[in-house]
């Protein structure tokens, strides 16, 4: 399942990067499908087994996932899977979007996404933008996830690489975040 998401990611950040800037054709609007009239036959009857499983996950048809890329706004920067995290018997991934004003060179906003892993589904549990990065004089060039601690499997912690507008050596920032805990975000202290 977590090489599909990251596959995935790898397919929506290339698109990101690959589109123009002429707006996205909105999807057509939902129609249901016509009523069959004719006759069904009745269920077969199912049998649960003894113990319960999970639903096996359903990898995307190519039609989703290229509706997916196609709908991408042309903001979206950048997508990535930062890394694994679990919180007693949850589990999931972290991912970050960054956007990007369209003919700007200044103004990223970054967003880091809690995605739980539950019976075959993703579902964004929690995102949350960390406004510093907007009010920065300079270029994000990089960032990379550390591995979390032993026993700090819950928590994230993101390195940048920001070049000031006025200056050619990148400056390294620390964002350390914890499920339901404010972040911090600030100068690297090492």
């Amino acid at each position: 399942m977590r090489a599909a998401i990251l596959t995935l990611s790898v397919f929506l950040a290339t698109a990101a990067y690959a589109q123009d800037v002429t707006p996205p054709t909105p999807p057509a609007p939902y129609q249901p499908p016509a009523p069959n009239t004719q006759a069904q036959p009745a269920p077969a009857k199912v049998t649960a087994p003894a113990t319960a499983t999970e639903a096996a996950p359903v990898a995307p048809t190519d039609s989703v996932v290229l509706s997916a890329i196609a709908n991408l706004a042309p903001m979206i920067g950048d997508v990535q899977i930062l890394g694994p995290w679990t919180q007693d018997d949850r589990h999931g991934i972290w991912r970050s979007v960054m956007t990007q004003p369209v003919g700007e060179t200044t103004g990223n906003r970054f967003f880091v996404q809690q995605i739980e892993e539950k019976s075959g589904n993703n579902t964004v549990i929690a995102s949350t933008e960390i406004t510093e990065i907007a009010t920065i004089e300079g270029a994000v060039v990089g960032y990379r996830a550390d591995p979390p601690a032993a026993g700090q499997e819950s928590n994230l912690t993101v390195f940048f690489d920001i070049v000031p507008l006025d200056g050619e050596i990148a400056e390294s920032y620390e964002l350390f975040l914890s499920p339901g805990e404010p972040y911090r975000f600030g100068p690297a202290t090492n």
